[in-house]
């Protein structure tokens, strides 16, 4: 029996190789992604202030009385199909239903995406609980100011699914690799995607080639900086040092470097109003009382660093 739901009808829409190893061969991940991990997080706390009715929305309202169920199965078999959801969270009374999908982003508008994923739910929901009314909302975590955003809907029937899985099957044959995808994988530490030699004189593949690789070097990135961060010390290969190191920057005072050109009479000063440090640094060697409005700032910036031999 063909296992389906939403999660795999959008990953049609991506990477060939991600597609092949999470619904084919059913491979469990090998790569941690941070932006994933904290959006786990950041979905379980949301989750638990609805469920103890926590979140203070005029919207909410009406369903102080509610049943609130969170990641709630829903599930349906036809034929060779089954398909199975679990919406984030579902507000219901005996004739109204929420629906809410949490989103990690600011913006709060129900995009066609969304749309069609809530749409999906309702028409489970429905199949399993008729309710007169329902309404499809998402919930954006970092808009502070209005962060719930619904609408009101007429749930489809269950064949409304099913046409759904069929685009889905017909895009699957078309699928291609999107190495721009590769920075969010969860398989990217065993694809051997990049390993093939390419055609150097075919810009699209090389610029693909590319965002595999710097993906790669992200996720290797990431690894040495948290043992960096963990141990205090740098990784060192041969003379070359991987770690942490000081770096000053040239920070501007803008208001006081403004008022020194005009106070020194420097022609063209007004051209500086949108300073950047190479030219007010090439200002100040012609003009040494600029550096007044000058200071250094030290960071540590992760970095390459060549050791001399002594």
């Amino acid at each position: 029996m063909e296992k389906w739901s939403f999660s795999k009808i959008e990953a049609t829409r991506g990477c060939k190789i991600a597609f092949e190893k999470r619904y084919i061969q059913e491979l469990p991940t090998d790569t941690e992604v941070p932006e994933y991990e904290q959006a786990k997080r950041i979905h379980e706390e949301i989750e638990e202030k609805f469920l103890k009715k926590e979140i203070d929305n005029p919207v909410l309202a009406m369903y102080k009385d509610a049943d609130v169920f969170i990641e709630k199965e829903y599930n349906f078999s036809n034929g060779e199909i089954e398909f199975i959801a679990y919406p984030d969270v579902i507000i219901e009374t005996e004739i109204n239903r929420l629906i809410i999908d949490i989103k990690c982003r600011y913006d709060a508008t129900i995009t066609d995406k969304d749309k069609l994923q809530l749409m999906i739910y309702a028409s489970m929901a429905q199949h399993e609980k008729p309710v007169a009314n329902t309404t499809i909302g998402i919930y954006a975590v970092y808009n502070q100011h209005y962060p719930l955003t619904t609408i009101c809907i007429e749930p489809l029937s269950i064949d409304f699914i099913l046409a759904e899985i069929q685009k889905a099957k017909r895009r699957i044959p078309r699928m291609t690799v999107k190495t721009s995808e590769c920075q969010y994988c969860e398989y990217k530490r065993g694809c051997d995607y990049g390993i093939k030699p390419i055609d150097e004189t075919n810009l699209q593949l090389v610029a693909e080639e590319y965002l595999y690789l710097k993906a790669r070097a992200d996720m290797y990135e990431e690894i040495l900086r948290k043992h960096i961060e963990l141990t205090g010390e740098p990784v060192q290969i041969g003379e070359i040092q991987l770690g942490f190191f000081e770096r000053a920057y040239t920070v501007i005072n803008p208001v006081e470097f403004l008022k020194l050109c005009k106070d020194a009479n420097i022609e063209d000063f007004i051209s500086c109003v949108k300073i950047d440090t190479t030219k007010a640094k090439k200002f100040a060697k012609e003009n040494e009382i600029l550096y007044q409005a000058m200071d250094k700032e030290i960071k540590y910036v992760f970095g390459i660093k060549r050791i001399k031999e002594e």
